[in-house]
């Protein structure tokens, strides 16, 4: 039986009349609560959202399906009803038969009828858990796109970092392995060439010009895969000077003669007269042409292999060559003709090891040719056998730069004559003993004197002590580099303008620049050959004199 109220009228009646007046009420659960008796009345539609099949008699029971910290603001609401107000409020329940945690929005009022004594609470109750989703996965959807891209930015940091980490580990790899070859050859390549200035045998000159040509041929294995990180880099590579092609054009046939005559092949030049002299670096196109004229001969068996120079076009002030290495050997596949060119790329990855290679000549060609504004291909050649060629475009000398341009034996007259006018001696820095004295030898030659030292601090230690017309400063020292060294030297008082040459196996990145911010003004590779290293010493000698 219902239960009479103190009107005389039942529960289930006042509660079906609150429903019949608010249309709130009808849409959703709802429940009264009388405040004087504290009794509490649920309609079948709060049993459904709770989940339950009992309603709370009273108000602590309806608290008691309230999550414990929505309960504050639960009972803040319903003062503020009380006093007069009313509102609504989002709270969870946590008590359900299902075990399920739902979210519900509640709107409360008072109601005072005429000469009731005894207010009641009227709340209507939604379930509004599937609306508060819709709203949040909006933010969830954004919360976890920011998350995937934070993670994706911190997994390419991590890349980048790794990557740049191999890249520094691989140039200093580079840079040290240059440094102990280089440093070794140049006592190989500088004694060679002092002996080749003396009067020695026709037989022993000879010896003396093979053991060049070996170790230079060593020197261009480093140099290929320098160049490759030079250029990947893009620094430049070229060291440009007035050049004879006809020269260069010989001595590479010279080099690779011997080669052609093992195997019984015939090797021809053909090189028509050139207008010159000419702009470029004579260092590099030989490399080009070598690189050519020994794979040529690699991939011929019988036959002949042709070097061909020849000017393709002549306008103003530069010439437009092209370098041909014919040959009659297995030729190359039409469409292995462009990748090829790519580093690390060969004809055919089933070349026995004797004809094998690293993959980066062809490449180191192609880069070359493009800095002096060429191209590389390849033909199929007639009757039989590859083309290869490159182009090159070189200026001509004109008077202007012909008096900058370094001249190749005129340098150890300059020197002499800058002996002439200064009486002060060089230093020499190098911790190779074989080093310092060979340098000694080459400066020597032209009447100039020098001291050593061992070390950078020992360079700086006599330095101070005294003033030396021009330092030959070496990188890679003990206890202190050459980079330190000669920073500490600029501080000193009578050092401001004192030439500083830098010299290093080290040519690799960004090593020049750096020599330069500390103060050096020029910087010789090693292994370098005495006319590069006394026109280095004339140049800066004569700028000091000047200044």
């Amino acid at each position: 039986m219902p239960h009479e109220t103190d009107d005389g009228t039942s529960e289930a009646d006042d509660a079906e009349s609150l429903l019949a007046a608010g249309e709130r009420l009808q849409r959703s659960g709802a429940w009264r609560w009388r405040i004087a008796s504290d009794r509490l009345h649920c309609t079948a539609g709060w049993l459904q959202i709770h989940g339950c099949s009992t309603a709370p008699a009273s108000l602590a029971g309806l608290e008691a399906t309230i999550a414990p910290p929505d309960l504050p603001a639960f009972r803040s609401l319903l003062h503020n009803a009380i006093a007069g107000g009313g509102g609504s409020l989002v709270h969870r329940i946590v008590r359900r038969a299902d075990g399920a945690e739902r979210c519900l929005l509640t709107r409360l009022q008072v109601l005072r009828a005429a000469g009731d004594l005894q207010p009641q609470v009227i709340a209507s109750v939604r379930d509004v858990t599937d609306e508060e989703h819709r709203e949040a996965e909006p933010q969830d959807a954004g919360a976890r796109l920011a998350a995937m891209v934070q993670e994706r930015t911190r997994q390419l940091a991590a890349a980048r970092d790794e990557a740049e980490a191999a890249s520094s580990a691989k140039s200093a790899f580079l840079a040290n392995m240059s440094h102990e070859i280089r440093t070794h050859l140049t006592t190989i390549v500088g004694l060679a060439e002092l002996m080749r200035r003396e009067q020695l045998p026709m037989k022993q000159l000879d010896r003396l010009e093979k053991m060049n040509e070996a170790a230079r041929h060593l020197l261009s294995l480093i140099d290929g895969v320098l160049d490759l990180a030079k250029i990947e880099a893009g620094r430049p590579i070229l060291n440009e000077t007035t050049v004879d092609l006809a020269r260069l054009l010989a001595s590479v046939a010279e080099m690779v003669g011997e080669q052609a005559r093992e195997k019984g092949l015939r090797l021809l030049t053909e090189m028509p007269p050139l207008p010159g002299p000419l702009i470029g670096d004579p260092t590099r196109i030989r490399q080009a042409m070598l690189n050519y004229a020994s794979n040529a001969i690699k991939f011929t068996e019988r036959g002949s292999v042709t070097l061909r120079l020849q000017v393709l076009q002549e306008e103003g002030g530069s010439v437009l060559l092209r370098f041909e290495a014919r040959d009659t050997g297995i030729g190359v596949p039409a469409a292995a003709r462009e990748r090829i060119f790519r580093q690390f790329e060969q004809a055919a990855n089933s070349l026995p090891r004797a004809d094998g290679g690293t993959g980066l000549g062809l490449a180191i060609v192609s880069q070359i040719a493009a800095r002096m504004g060429g191209e590389v291909g390849v033909e199929a050649a007639a009757g039989g056998g590859s083309t290869f060629w490159f182009t090159l475009r070189l200026q001509k000398v004109t008077r202007k730069r012909s008096g900058q341009l370094p001249a190749e034996m005129p340098a150890a007259a300059a020197a002499t004559a800058e002996r002439r006018r200064s009486d002060s001696r060089l230093l020499i820095v190098d911790d190779e003993r074989n080093n310092r004295e060979l340098i000694l030898a080459m400066l020597e030659t032209v009447d100039l004197r020098a001291d050593c030292a061992r070390s950078g601090e020992e360079a700086v230690a006599q330095a101070t002590k005294k003033r030396y017309a021009l330092i030959l400063m070496d990188l890679q020292l003990p206890q202190i580099d050459g980079i330190e060294a000669t920073r500490r030297i600029r501080r000193l008082p009578a050092y401001e303008s004192v030439p500083i040459i830098g010299l290093s196996g080290n040519v690799l990145a960004n090593v020049v620049d750096e020599c330069q911010r500390a103060g050096m003004n020029d910087f010789v590779g090693k292994p370098f050959s005495m006319d590069a290293l006394l026109e280095a010493v004339t140049r800066c000698l004569r700028s000091s004199s000047a200044a």
